[in-house]
């Protein structure tokens, strides 16, 4: 029954190893892995969209101080019934026609200029109809000017300033997203790399046992050691080959944990690290580590042009409480032509003979341009709302979120505090206990040996040597977990600080140009 076992469990183990033989490896360093969630990540895809997004909502907002060109084209005819004798026809018919151009500015503090000129043409069949056709134009300059309420640069360009941040956060969020998926890239990389070293530890330790069963297989035979001995070897090869499987499985967790980050489900390579944990122990200075994660956090610069933002909102929401005054201001021209006509006037009550202007539409078009017949006008209307309400409301609720930021500031200062104090912790921590594993790995395996030679010459027994194996496979694979540990501190040293682009010498500018 032990032999079938056997047997099985061999069979079982030679089909997992072909295909892991016959499958392709791809061999890739952390940076080339790095490079490759750059480019391929459908999550930072997604966050790269937020910034045009917002830089559209930038353009249209800038969009107000764009002129407006306005083409009014009309064209009209009327019929009406006599009714007096002043009508000058039975029935009475007029046609009408006009073009009219306008071109309107919005002022940088708040007002709007416009300038317009229109032309039209009248003709009728009154007999009382001095100029028919009767070509008429005019020239006006508008001007609207706020003095108090809505004036200024503010309460114009609150929302592009406003669009302007939001679109800089926007940027600041896709570095923090920058940031976080190269530090999910490394823990990623460096699990897989565990996983396989860790593999090679437990073949390694399944090798040792069965070196020590087919000892002891040779010693029964010949007489030297007893039965026992071999039921003991080969259960600890059982159990070993049961961690070997584990590790395994483990592998092929860890490398598609890494095939989602970098895209690559479909890719039919093995991923193999090729980088090995390094033990660089650092120097931290709290000092340091606190000024630089504060000058270069991108979360941190988030939030400090959402308080410019809450300041604008202050600002304009204070300006919206004042009187409405407004300055408004015209200056205009007119013009005359059209074809005099013979106007019988012995049927009015009173001889009324008047003045004629000859000409076509260029000439009323000449005469407005040259301002002929100047006219202007020019006010001021003032507003008062009697309790102001609202605005009284929106300037609260401006200064209430403007706190809020201050205090969401002072929160994720004080996180940065304990997050540098924290990670500096961590970095003498794991490099005490990498020290600590390694001298305990390097004792085990002396024990190992100097047990093994005991065996040799009958001073011990198969379950002191297996014990020692074990003791070593474990120090190898603490070991090995501790160099691991402080080299994903090392990488949240720099995402702490906000330097992880500059480590791995990536440019954010190369990744999205247009932050430009």
């Amino acid at each position: 029954m032990k032999k079938i076992l056997a047997l099985f469990a061999f069979v079982f183990l030679l089909n997992l190893s072909i295909p892991a033989q016959e499958q392709v490896v791809k061999s890739l360093s952390l940076d080339e892995v790095i490079e490759q969630a750059l480019k391929n990540n459908l999550d930072l895809q997604i966050e790269m969209t937020n910034p045009e997004i917002s830089r559209a909502l930038w353009d249209k907002s800038a969009a107000i101080f764009v002129p407006t060109l306005t083409v009014e084209l009309g064209r009209g005819s009327t019929t009406t019934p006599s009714s007096s004798i002043f009508t000058g026809a039975d029935i009475e018919k007029a046609d009408s026609g006009s073009l009219a151009f306008s071109l309107s500015q919005n002022l940088l503090f708040g007002g709007n200029f416009s300038i317009g000129l229109d032309n039209s043409r009248n003709s009728t069949n009154s007999r009382y109809s001095q100029i028919n056709p009767r070509y008429n134009s005019q020239l006006t300059f508008n001007l609207a000017q706020p003095l108090l309420k809505n004036f200024g640069l503010t309460a114009t360009k609150r929302n592009i300033y406003i669009a302007r941040n939001n679109r800089d956060k926007s940027i600041f969020a896709l570095k923090q997203s920058v940031i976080d998926l190269i530090y999910q890239t490394e823990e990623a990389y460096w699990n897989l790399v565990y996983s396989h070293q860790n593999l090679e530890v437990k073949e390694k330790s399944l090798q040792l046992a069965k070196d020590l069963l087919k000892q002891n297989e040779i010693q029964v035979k010949v007489g030297v050691s007893a039965p026992m001995d071999i039921l003991t070897a080969q259960a600890e090869v059982a159990a070993r080959e049961s961690e070997t499987l584990q590790a395994r499985s483990q592998i092929q967790t860890y490398e598609e944990n890494l095939r989602r980050i970098l895209n690559v489900s479909q890719m039919p390579e093995a991923i193999v690290p090729r980088d090995k944990p390094q033990f660089n122990p650092e120097r931290a200075d709290l000092n340091q580590f606190l000024l630089k994660a504060l000058e270069n956090r991108p979360d941190i610069g988030q939030i400090r042009l959402d308080l410019k933002s809450r300041n604008i909102d202050v600002r304009y929401f204070r300006n919206q409480l004042l009187p409405n005054l407004q300055l408004t201001a015209s200056y205009y021209t007119k013009g005359l032509s059209g074809t005099p006509q013979d106007v019988d006037f012995s049927l009015l009550p009173v001889e009324a003979a008047a003045g004629t202007i000859g000409g076509n539409l260029s000439d009323s078009l000449r005469d407005a341009l040259k301002s002929l017949y100047r006219n202007y006008s020019f006010g001021l209307q003032l507003s008062l709302p009697i309790f102001n309400t609202s605005a009284r409301a929106d300037l609260v609720q401006a200064r209430l979120n403007l706190e809020q930021s201050l205090l969401t500031l002072k929160k994720i200062e004080s996180t940065i505090y304990s997050e540098v104090k924290q990670i500096i912790m961590d970095l003498e921590i794991t490099a005490k206990i990498v020290e600590a594993n390694r001298f305990s790995r390097e004792l085990a395996e002396q024990k190992l040996v100097a047990e093994q030679k005991k065996l040799a010459v009958g001073l011990s027994t198969n379950y002191l040597v297996l014990q020692y194996q074990r003791d070593f496979s474990n120090a190898q694979i603490a070991e090995l977990k501790s160099l691991i540990d402080h080299n994903l501190a090392l990488s949240r040293v720099d995402k702490v600080r906000g330097t992880t682009l500059e480590k791995h010498q990536i440019s954010f500018s190369d990744i999205f140009p247009k932050s430009k």
